[in-house]
């Protein structure tokens, strides 16, 4: 059965799985449904394996609120699509984007937003406008592993990202054992420890802290461990509690039903038992932002810094959209350093929103929800068609 023509479509474009129906984040997905047929918007869910491109039509999903399940059924190519793909693989990737230049190939689809490429692209693009200078921590590709032994020679310690990846996979802080004058290296390593330590998370989110007696020790594994991934070198930010424990600000901004940037909430991520990154997937909590950071500064103070959090978190994807074109929710990462000091982290265009069901924030939660459903049916009332709307 078609969906019928007078009505507006909106397809959630996801990544593909095991299971029935074949796709994660099922939750979500359903509660858009819903939210989208309330609005009299058609919201369907579809992985790119769905795509028929001779007859331009969409093996997909749609939620039935009365039977309260998902149906397979046959959609026409939605006039805007909500794209949540996740990639675990290159080939994935490289799918992914043939299908994204056929979509946009085809008229009658828009896209809510395109989704922000990697983390030094963002990075660059954020150093273009003098506004963020002072936000930003200094950053480079890597493009060996001789570069991280540079940095060790300048800074003692550096912090390794890689370029695509999420969830504090792969994120290593490394760092040169100090040395006093005079000292020696077999000295250094009877009374001292190893020369060179190590400590983050692996691809798979384990744990990994381990020492080196020496810098070519270190490399090698170094080049093991990144092997295979692009790395960025980027300072390394004292972004932690009285207790040791790392935290950032996670701000979610998105679009509303004017096509106006508005900050949706902001919390703050703690990390667990020392962990290098403050991400839940590797056992982190959340508290309120305000809270949190008077507990750190005094409230005269965490009400300055969550002012100066809102102002970046709106003009962030307003300089975003300038180079990349057109975005519709971004989650931003902040830290704040031991001295009170706001750095720019992260930002990523495909943000998730479990940080208000932490906080029991019933109204954030569900404005986090339906902004998504509000800004497309904007989009498709002012030009369904038009190329370049905002």
């Amino acid at each position: 059965m078609m969906t019928p023509s007078s009505q507006y479509v909106l397809g959630i474009m996801t990544t593909q799985t095991e299971g029935d129906p074949p796709f994660l984040n099922r939750g979500f997905y359903r509660r858009l449904c819903i939210a989208g047929s309330r609005i009299g918007l058609q919201v369907f869910v579809f992985t790119i394996e769905g795509i028929d491109w001779l007859q331009h039509t969409i093996q997909g999903f749609a939620y039935d609120a009365s039977g309260r399940q998902w149906m397979l059924r046959q959609f026409r190519i939605p006039d805007i699509v909500y794209d949540r793909c996740f990639f675990t693989t290159r080939r994935q990737y490289a799918a992914y984007r043939i299908a994204v230049r056929k979509l946009q190939e085809y008229r009658p689809a828009l896209f809510l937003g395109c989704g922000l490429r990697g983390k030094w692209e963002v990075q660059h693009m954020l150093e273009q406008d003098s506004r963020l200078q002072a936000y930003l921590p200094p950053t480079e590709v890597m493009r060996s592993v001789r570069s991280v032994a540079d940095w060790l020679k300048t800074r003692g310690e550096v912090l390794l990202k890689p370029q695509s990846g999420s969830q504090g996979r792969g994120v290593l802080h490394v760092r040169r054992a100090p040395r006093t004058a005079g000292e020696g290296a077999r000295e250094r390593m009877e009374s001292a420890g190893p020369a060179f330590s190590v400590r983050g998370r692996d691809a798979r989110n384990r744990r990994v802290e381990c020492g080196f007696a020496d810098a070519p020790s270190l490399l090698r594994w170094l080049r093991r461990f990144t092997a295979q991934r692009n790395y960025l070198l980027q300072q390394y930010l004292q972004l932690q509690g009285p207790h040791g424990d790392a935290y950032d600000v996670r701000a979610l901004v998105q679009k509303d039903g004017t096509g106006q940037w508005q900050v949706t909430g902001m919390a703050v991520r703690r990390g667990q038992n020392g962990s290098l990154t403050s991400n839940l997937h590797g056992g982190g909590s959340v508290e309120p932002a305000e809270a949190f950071l008077a507990g750190l500064y005094g409230p005269a103070r965490a009400s300055q810094l969550v002012s100066e959090l809102q102002q970046l978190s709106k003009l962030i994807p307003e300089i975003l959209e300038t180079f990349h074109g057109r975005l519709a929710e971004l989650g931003i990462d902040f830290g704040v350093d031991t001295h009170g000091r706001i750095w720019i982290l992260e930002a990523n265009s495909k943000p998730g929103r479990s940080i208000f069901t932490y906080l029991h924030d019933d109204q954030a939660r569900y404005a986090a929800l339906v902004n998504p459903i509000r800004y497309a049916r904007h989009l498709l009332r002012r030009s369904p068609f038009k190329e370049g709307i905002r």
